[in-house]
């Protein structure tokens, strides 16, 4: 086992120059002249929680591109603390054993590796502990297949729980060749509550106590590690507070609120609901089927306690009903005989469907009244001017519903069914008029089928907070999450307090947290309170036109978050773009359109709510990216937000939904690296023309300079770990360490400096 850490520094010096290799937790490279890394086939993660325990379960395929068997080396970085259960690997009918490496062994072995390969990414697992293993032989043409588990204490801190799993360990993204799948279990004693991954996509359900959370991709990029956050209470609603503050300026906050199952059980409240949909002309063919489709399953969605109606308009409306109607099944019955008879004709009067619909109602104004509203035109019939229509509008809404937009293909006022849900305290959604729709418009229906806690208000005292968002909390339903982030000064001990309405009558319910006044470890807390802002502002420029604070804002806060936004130009670093270092600076920036979507896009849907690797047709805010470039690239705006100026349209809805998108808070993904802004620890940085800038250096900052991968950096990561994200962008780094300090990273560094001096310097 002597000659494995000098073979492995050949190798992962070979695979860090490589234009596709596989480069993710675990590594299995080839060892000898060649260095040929291994291509990761297939990544599967089990991991199973209970209490704090957790065991994870790893299986990995890699494959051997050659015709000939290669001895490897195979590595796996563990959590601080984890103790290996088993390694299944069987050569040649024997099973092969591993070791975990002493920890100074195994940071002198990363330290080699990343001093040969001169490759920053590498870093991130510097102090890590290794776990290796001698693999011999892989078969030519052929696959190996690893199974590794291990067990370790999830990390626990002011009632959250926060499951990391690895997955990158160089700079450049990898990719599996097919599957990457996922699954965690969660068990405790306690219901378990907010069940949230901040870096990924999944799907989560709780159910007492035991959560699942789980995904599936093909082709998944590797290039972000997976969090998972929880907590338990056994209140009826529980409370998170995650925040983020980094000492220089006021901290960032996220809370998460869910209602235990025990109460969504016995408080379901029942609900008024209005299907308002249009049936003009347009309609015709697969958008009246699939809606149609729609509305049948959402009709037999309808609790026992339910009131509904249903209108329909074209060149004028009809209402199924003069008043609500109970769910029962005759009632259900009819209502779905009414829909299959709807026939698309005429103009689309929303004047008098909006009218009709609101002079229909009735039931107790205590009950929660949801409008679902569904059209694929722009009104023609009735008032047609948007503010006249969207003050008619409000005026018929006075018991306060909740009114929910679709708004089907391009041929829609983005303005006006974004200002209508708006105005209601709903929201807008957009969607195509094929078998989309009825997916969509069912999808959304089961969210919001059940409420437990209505007309949501939200105080905390003790701790001054202000940019909260959303600015409507509206209701919380089963199975639902509320999501909150905002900003706060200062810090310490406060009372949250959430009120609402539900079946028994008024309710609060109270949690006592702290929000901290030093803490970094949750750096994806303030992007995700920037988008929601930046999409506010917009939808501002929207309504009020391009007015110079507005603008201003938008810009300040998408270049320093890296958000896509018609007004920002921004920097990204292509996928397998080279690596700065001593002898391979970067390459000057180059200019060009923007693509759609990025880090800070969110990760969901279309759009900035799209599919990840779907380029934007050239009308949208930006031009599709390159396959493949060699340089990071500087994104320019559109002109002049035209985007934001047309309301209807293909650009005018892209516009729409990637607003709607930041406004409805998506995760942010780093998934798509061929767009990702250079950000990096919760810091965003600008390339000058010779190196990569912290927004937060200050001209006039007392600077120190070290050379990279030397003495000196190696021992400013054992002194601040915290900075491994920002040193990671390269050997040319300008990054601020406190107030008035900024360390460089450069060529003409030192090679090592006095530790007490360092410790000095980087003090927080």
């Amino acid at each position: 086992m002597t000659r494995l850490a000098p073979l492995f520094i050949a190798a992962a010096c070979a695979v860090c120059f490589a234009a596709t290799p596989a480069k993710a937790i675990g590594i299995l490279v080839a060892n000898g002249s060649q260095h040929l890394p291994m291509e990761l086939t297939h990544h599967r993660v089990e991991v199973t929680v209970n209490e704090r325990g957790a065991k994870t379960k790893v299986t990995q395929e890699f494959k051997n591109p050659t015709g000939r068997q290669l001895e490897a080396t195979y590595l796996f970085p563990l959590p601080q603390g984890a103790s290996i259960d088993s390694f299944a690997l069987w050569m040649n009918g024997k099973k092969v054993k591993g070791e975990v490496l002493e920890r100074q062994k195994a940071r002198q072995i990363y330290e080699s590796i990343v001093r040969r390969a001169q490759d920053p990414g590498l870093i991130e697992y510097v102090d890590a502990q290794l776990f290796q293993a001698r693999v011999f032989p892989v078969p030519a043409n052929g696959t190996q297949k690893v199974e590794l588990v291990y067990s370790h204490l999830v990390d626990y801190d002011a009632g959250t729980h926060k499951y990391i799993y690895p997955m990158k360990t160089d700079a450049m993204a990898s990719r599996t060749l097919d599957d990457f799948t996922f699954t965690v279990k969660v068990n405790s004693k306690l219901p378990i509550k907010n069940l949230y991954s901040p870096t990924h996509k999944a799907a989560a359900r709780v159910n007492g106590n035991h959560g699942v959370l789980s995904f599936e991709k093909g082709a998944f990029s590797l290039a972000e590690d997976f969090v998972l956050l929880w907590s338990v209470d056994d209140k009826d609603v529980g409370m998170t507070l995650l925040t983020y503050n980094d000492g220089d300026e006021p901290g960032y906050f996220m809370l998460l609120a869910s209602p235990s199952d025990a109460m969504r059980d016995r408080e379901i409240i029942g609900k008024r609901v209005s299907f308002v949909v249009d049936t003009s002309g347009s309609m015709a063919g697969e958008k009246m089927d699939a809606t149609k489709e729609a509305l049948s399953y959402c009709l037999g969605r309808l609790g026992h306690d339910d009131l509904f109606n249903i209108v329909s308009f074209g060149g004028f409306a009809e209402a199924f009903s003069d008043k609500m109607l109970s769910a029962s099944r005759g009632n259900v019955n009819k209502a779905k005989a009414f829909v299959d008879k709807m026939e698309p004709l005429g103009g689309t009067n929303i004047d008098e469907a909006m009218q009709l619909t609101f002079a229909n109602v009735t039931g107790s104004s205590k009950v929660p009244h949801m409008v679902v509203f569904l059209t694929d035109g722009r009104p023609t019939v009735g008032e047609t001017e948007t503010k006249a229509l969207l003050s008619k509008i409000g005026g018929f809404n006075k018991d306060g519903a909740r009114l929910f937009v679709f708004g089907v293909g391009d041929d829609v006022n983005t303005v006006l069914l974004d200002k209508m849900a708006d105005e209601a305290g709903g929201m807008a959604l957009y969607t195509s008029g094929d078998a989309t729709l009825k997916n969509d418009v069912q999808g959304f229906y089961d969210r919001i089928s059940h409420p437990v806690l209505s007309d949501l208000s939200l105080a905390v005292s003790g701790v001054r907070v202000f940019g909260t968002h959303p600015r409507k909390l509206g209701h919380l339903f089963r199975g639902g999450q509320l999501v909150v982030l905002g900003r706060y000064r200062d810090g310490g001990k406060a009372k949250v307090t959430l009120s609402g309405t539900m079946k028994k009558g008024p309710r609060t319910f109270a949690h006592n947290v702290a929000f901290a006044k030093l803490s970094t470890d949750l750096e994806f807390i303030p992007r995700l309170w920037a988008q929601r802002q930046v999409g506010m502002l917009l939808a501002e420029i929207r309504d009020k036109g391009e007015q110079r604070g507005l603008v201003d804002e938008v810009t300040q806060l998408a270049t320093r978050f890296g958000i896509v936004t018609p007004y920002t130009s921004y920097l990204v670093v292509e996928p397998n773009a080279p690596i700065a270092g001593p002898g391979r600076p970067l390459p000057e920036p180059v200019f060009r359109n923007a693509p759609r979507g990025g880090e800070g896009s969110g990760g969901l849907g279309r759009g900035f709510d799209g599919d990840a690797e779907e380029a934007a047709p050239a009308d949208d805010w930006a031009a599709p990216p390159p396959a493949s470039a060699a340089a990071p690239r500087r994104r320019s705006r559109d002109k002049k937000g035209e985007s934001l100026r047309t309301d209807s349209g293909k650009a005018a809805v892209r516009a729409a939904k990637e607003i709607g998108s930041l406004r409805q808070g998506s995760v942010a993904s780093k998934k798509r690296a061929q767009t990702e802004q250079v950000a990096r620890g919760g810091r965003s940085f600008t390339w000058d023309g010779s190196a990569y800038v912290d927004g937060k250096v200050k001209r006039g900052d007392r600077e120190m300079v070290i050379k990279p991968f030397s003495d000196a950096y190696f021992l400013v990561l054992k002194l601040r770990p915290d900075l491994k994200a920002a040193l990671s962008l390269g050997g040319s780094v300008k990054v601020s360490v406190g107030k008035g300090r900024t360390l460089v990273v450069g060529p003409q560094g030192k090679d090592k400096v006095d530790e007490a001096a360092l410790k000095s310097f980087l003090r927080r």
